[in-house]
């Protein structure tokens, strides 16, 4: 799973990606709505869950 944060924007795009032989191919996109900036840096992953920092919360997603 792959994160791209929306500048000035309370959004961020998680993107699933499988590897494909060499190349990575993309399963899906999605576009989540957090309560403030995503911070940058600040995701951490492990046992399936993503963690990302918004203004002073912790969001917890699936991977």
């Amino acid at each position: 799973m792959l994160t791209r944060r929306n500048h000035d924007k309370r959004s961020v795009e998680l993107v699933r990606a499988e590897l494909d032989g060499t190349t990575w191919a993309v399963t899906s996109r999605r576009r989540l709505r957090v309560p403030g900036r995503v911070v940058l840096r600040c995701g951490q992953g492990r046992d399936g869950s993503l963690w990302l920092r918004t203004g002073d919360t912790w969001l917890r997603t699936q991977a």
